[in-house]
């Protein structure tokens, strides 16, 4: 474990202090949640104020100070004992022990249970030694954590939380069967494609193919459900009828106005500082139709494979290992479902962070300027995902007058933005993190100070019901392989899942079908690469412990095996490398890359199979649609509209245009020239009282088709 916990020398580094201030925080938090254990709502919001903050305070110097005693003493013993990983590892036991009794639902057992598979994957070292050197501590430390996880396995409802995920995936419980065999039989099929020695494979030409194929398959595979959904009157106000009228706008005066977001005309850049949308407005222009944006999100994260292909290159992954990044790509969940909710400006953070972090990855100046600037264009809080980068290349490739530049511009830029959205629009929306914010004074900054004063709260938000099916969709189509680095540096590439997904309660913010998912998913990706970029170049990447005995880089692309006769090393021919499974390859980048790409198959052949009701209702529905559509026709381009949310979208060409059910939310409503209700059933609820209120208000009916639609006009225009 010597890449993520270094010795204990007199002369510390930034990452040894970092690792020693979290050991002795992790058991003072330890002994904080002890001390609590009678008190049921200790791991509340309540609990992550001021009081008790002096209590925690203490016992964290006093921890401090006694790990920094025993790491003093053992400095001069030669035993080449990783000290302060072992210190880690042991706070972790001690605060992890102090949650499990408090964990009362299924899923917090199961997701905690997965947090300890992991510390014990990461402390492997530990186990290893006390197997092979009998050594006392690490006996006592592999013991501890063997009966912490088994203890936490055995608390699991497991029948419980089988019920759960069959009601999640509204299936059977028997039928859970067939996924579980039709999930091994495509692992042994990955296994047996990437353990061929393919002849293809070596074709300079086939990887330009492969992501061809991709981006083309993946286009088309979003592109028809986004279309469709658009063409059979299904996308709503909220959030895409809204920038279709936006863009009609742009198209018209260059200006972002909608009337639909905020029941006013509103420039778009006052709810969201988005600038990145010009970019957009060339392909609409081409044709002035609302579906050219929802399928131009296929062609954006397509577009992403590009950089991540050049980044798989750059650490020299061979053909058939980009090939097997490419497929990761493919099928990766959050990059196909979080178009679901069509149109959003955080589709871009796809293949912009992928450039980004190519261009860190080569390390140029333009490049750096350039996707910084074009990322935080995107939204405002895009620059939670640049300040992740800028911590990692300061921590990890000692990038310092770069790191110290990126961050310090997306905070100004952060800054700037959020004053702006405050001052002239319609302010920043911190709303969704008032759960974490237990001294309102202090605002944002108050949710860090939650996750010191009180960990266990967090962890208690992260381990919500609704957040376990979510944690293993976004993390499983990459084989988990985010959270088995043992480098702190990589860590903090997780940053903005924890934050922008797994800590607040605002529930689209973890739900594959939405938008909130791009850039964490993208960072966790790159996470991904870096760990088996570990394995092909362990010179690269420190988190790989040496082996005993020369082992052949993964999926390699060359390899320089010693000549037994002349003792001299040379470039092995590309028809001579080992197959990619072979028996001298590790066995864990193996299995993580096939469970990465059979994992990420399942969950987005179920998705997109769920989606599959908008193609077929398209077919099914083509008269009635047609029927609508020629009603709407009717109503003068230069009318003003109220209408329902399902057909605002077909209506953007309208300058004055409301949604009517957030026009109604007021005690009065704007007395439009028409308005236009849907009828088709589980689209709107509640038509009956809009259509008596109306019909009362002087409106006329002048349209009516059964369960379809109807339209009324102002009589007294």
């Amino acid at each position: 474990m010597k890449a993520i916990f270094p010795q204990f020398t007199s002369k510390l580094s930034p990452q040894k202090i970092i690792l020693f201030l979290m050991a002795s925080w992790l058991s003072a938090s330890a002994l904080i949640n002890w001390v609590n254990q009678s008190t049921p709502s200790y791991f509340t919001l309540r609990y992550a104020g001021l009081e008790g903050s002096l209590s925690l305070l203490l016992v964290w110097i006093f921890f401090a100070l006694a790990f920094f005693v025993i790491l003093s003493n053992r400095s001069g013993v030669k035993d080449n004992i990783d000290s302060i990983g072992r210190l880690l590892f042991f706070s972790w036991l001690l605060f992890s022990s102090s949650m499990v009794s408090q964990m009362n639902s299924t899923s917090a057992l199961t997701m905690l249970a997965i947090f300890n598979l992991m510390a014990l994957l990461l402390a492997r070292d530990i186990l290893r030694s006390a197997f092979k050197t009998g050594r006392l501590i690490d006996l006592m430390l592999s013991l501890g954590g063997l009966t912490l996880i088994v203890f936490n396995l055995i608390l699991v409802p497991w029948l419980n939380l089988l019920t759960d995920i069959s009601e999640r995936l509204a299936v059977d419980p028997e039928l859970l069967v067939a996924y579980v065999i039709a999930y091994l039989g495509l692992c042994l099929m990955i296994g047996w494609l990437l353990h061929r020695d393919i002849e293809i494979f070596k074709k300079n030409w086939f990887i330009p193919l492969i992501m061809l194929m991709v981006a083309l398959l993946q286009i088309f595979l979003l592109g028809r459900i986004l279309a469709a959904r658009y063409q059979s009157l299904s996308t709503p106000s909220y959030d895409f009828n809204l920038f279709a009228q936006m863009f009609h706008n742009m198209a018209e005066t260059g200006r972002p106005v909608t009337t639909l977001e905020r029941n006013m005309p509103l420039s778009h850049f006052k709810v969201h500082f988005s600038p990145i949308f010009y970019l957009l407005l060339p392909a609409y222009l081409l044709m002035r139709d609302p579906v050219v944006l929802n399928v131009a999100q296929g062609f954006i994260v397509a577009s992403g494979i590009i950089p991540m292909v050049l980044i798989a290159k750059h650490f020299e992954f061979s053909k058939k290992l980009q090939f097997a990044f490419c497929l990761m790509y493919l099928v990766s969940t959050a990059f196909i479902t979080s178009n679901f909710y069509d149109l959003h400006e955080n589709v871009f953070l796809v293949p912009l962070l992928f450039w980004l972090i190519w261009a860190i990855e080569k390390n140029t100046k333009l490049g750096l300027i350039l996707f910084t600037l074009l990322t935080l264009m995107i939204k405002e809080d895009a620059a939670l995902y640049i300040w992740a980068l800028a911590a990692f290349i300061l921590l990890d490739r000692k990038m310092i007058r770069e790191g110290i530049t990126m961050f310090l511009a997306s905070g100004i830029w952060f800054i700037l933005a959020v004053s702006y959205l405050n001052t002239f629009g319609d302010g920043a929306m911190t709303g969704r993190y008032e759960s974490l914010i237990a001294i309102p004074s202090l605002s944002l900054l108050a949710v860090p100070y939650a996750v010191w004063r009180n960990p266990g709260f967090i962890l208690s938000q992260i381990f919500q019901p609704s957040k376990l099916s979510y944690f293993i969709q976004m993390l499983a189509p990459l084989g988990f392989m985010p959270l088995l680095h043992r480098k702190l540096s990589a860590w903090v590439l997780l940053i903005p899942f924890l934050l922008m997904n797994l800590m607040v309660d605002y529930p689209f913010q973890s739900d594959m079908r939405f938008q909130y998912n791009y850039g964490s998913y993208t960072l966790l990706f790159y996470m991904a690469m870096l760990f088996i970029a570990g394995y092909v170049s362990p010179e690269r990447s420190k988190d790989s412990r040496p082996p005993k005995t020369p082992r052949q880089p993964i999926f390699s692309k060359r390899t320089q095996p010693k000549d037994q006769d002349k003792g001299e090393t040379h470039k092995t021919d590309l028809k001579e490398v080992q197959p990619v499974f072979s028996r001298k390859m590790s066995l864990v980048p193996r299995i993580l890359i096939i469970l990465a790409i059979a994992s990420g198959s399942l969950f987005s052949w179920y998705h997109l199979k769920e989606y599959e009701e908008y193609p077929r209702d398209l077919i099914e529905n083509r008269e009635e649609l047609a029927n609508m559509k020629a009603a709407m026709d009717r109503i003068p381009k230069d009318a003003s509209v109220l209408a329902s949310s399902f057909l605002t979208g077909y209506l953007y060409e309208r300058e004055t245009l409301y949604d009517v059910t957030y026009n109604l939310t007021w005690d009065s409503y704007y007395p439009a020239d028409y308005i236009v209700l849907d009828l088709r059933p589980y689209y709107e609820i509640d038509q009956d009282h809009f259509l008596s209120r109306f019909l009362n208000d002087s409106y006329e009916t002048q349209v009516h088709l059964d369960q379809q639609i109807i339209i009324l006009k102002n009589a007294q225009k």
